[in-house]
């Protein structure tokens, strides 16, 4: 489902596949797995995501939460268009931290 790249004190998802009712806890899984390492700071990749669903949204929400309650930060980039659109439409697209790409996504924590 995914690749982990830690660059510094930023660590990249690269989540790819369906983030839907049969895999958004895995995702989530994966996620508290590096948040318990002390890799606070996430970028997720949603390049390879085809398709999302609420439990999706769910999972990017809880994730954003469990980063910030560890003092750090996750922000999305790539997103395909369908991804966008459903974030767009609930709203997600406000509330989340959202850039086009992974470089944009980093420089993101500079910012900080």
């Amino acid at each position: 489902m995914q690749v982990t790249t830690t660059v510094g004190p930023i660590t990249t998802l690269a989540v790819t596949g369906y983030i839907d009712a049969a895999t958004f806890p895995q995702l989530i899984s994966e996620a508290d797995q590096v948040l318990d390492k002390g890799h606070v700071n996430l970028v997720l990749d949603l390049g390879g995501v085809d398709y999302i669903s609420s439990g999706g949204l769910i999972a990017l929400q809880t994730i954003v939460g469990r980063s910030a309650a560890r003092g750090g930060k996750a922000v999305l980039c790539c997103l395909r268009e369908p991804v966008a659109k459903v974030l767009k439409i609930s709203g997600f697209d406000q509330r989340l931290s959202i850039f086009p790409d992974v470089a944009a996504a980093m420089a993101s924590f500079a910012r900080t």
